[in-house]
């Protein structure tokens, strides 16, 4: 369900805020901080998990004292830089629900402008905002540049991207490949072998959440099946995107992909490169899935 507000939202906002009990993800252009100070101190003080992104200006700026304070109480508060404005404003409340509109957490906001604030629990938004949130605070300016601003082949003119897969290798291994690809070409340009558990991970996601829906398309239950896909769709890219934290030695990993078969027709198919997982903003450059330029390049 959504509700939608249009007056008195710093105090629908606060409100909110303090029905906290486990944690708060926040990502506001603005905050002032002389109105939102004690509600994070007091968040705080109950053990609430405190993480905070606001845009690095001399807005924010002005409240380091405050912030330098709260993160000394154990906030996590950053100013992050992109090259444009980390326009966001939308907070995760313990995982269950989601505010977000225009509403900036700024007096002029609060007293003076046109705004407006929603709050949702529906677990897509919910979930949709978690991994958006995740994004902002592992990328930093130089990722976000790199994604936004791809290398293009000069022979080919698409653009050159990085695609992980994982297989089990034997009893014991995961082995992981990095395909760097264009319209023109596919090169296996890393290969490394880890723990099985880094495979059967993801394919326990899979198994666990299938067996589930399968039962549910049996009775016939539309909307906890919608919520169990949702469900597994989160769990998973929320899984794989922690490829930002070991990216094989290269800038960045741009998605990953599984080699699978593509059924044609009824008698005919062909093997294909399956993406899986996107990294924030790539979406208007890599595809679904690609064709198999060669299919002994060892994946």
């Amino acid at each position: 369900m959504i509700k939608c507000f249009f007056n008195d939202l710093e105090n629908v906002t606060i409100k909110n805020l303090r029905k906290a009990k486990r944690s708060i993800r926040a990502a506001v252009a603005w905050i002032n901080f002389n109105h939102y100070k004690d509600v994070f101190d007091e968040l705080l003080n109950k053990g609430v998990e405190v993480k905070i992104i606001l845009n690095n200006d001399e807005v924010n700026r002005r409240y380091m004292n405050n912030i330098q304070y709260l993160n000394s109480r154990g906030a996590k508060i950053r100013l992050v830089s992109f090259d444009g404005i980390m326009h966001h404003k939308f907070c995760v409340i313990d995982e269950q629900i989601c505010l977000f509109g225009s509403f900036n957490w700024t007096e002029n906001a609060s007293t003076r402008n046109i705004e407006n604030l929603n709050i949702c629990d529906e677990y897509k938004v919910v979930s949709d905002y978690l991994l958006e949130f995740k994004a902002l605070w592992k990328l930093s300016k130089d990722d976000i540049r790199l994604l936004t601003r791809p290398i293009y082949c000069r022979k080919c003119g698409g653009a050159v991207i990085n695609i992980l897969f994982m297989k089990q290798e034997g009893d014991y291994q995961t082995r992981i490949d990095v395909l760097q690809q264009c319209d023109c070409a596919q090169n296996v340009i890393y290969t490394e072998y880890y723990d099985l558990s880094v495979y059967y991970n993801y394919i326990g996601l899979i198994n666990r959440f299938d067996n589930e829906i399968a039962e549910i398309q049996e009775n016939g239950n539309t909307i906890e099946y919608q919520r169990l896909v949702d469900q597994e769709d989160f769990y998973i890219a929320n899984y794989l995107s922690n490829v930002r934290d070991n990216r094989m030695g290269l800038p960045i990993i741009h998605a990953v992909g599984v080699k699978t078969w593509k059924w044609l027709d009824k008698h005919d198919g062909e093997l294909v490169y399956k993406i899986i997982w996107k990294e924030r903003g790539t979406e208007r450059y890599i595809e679904d899935e690609y064709e198999i330029f060669d299919e002994h390049t060892g994946l």
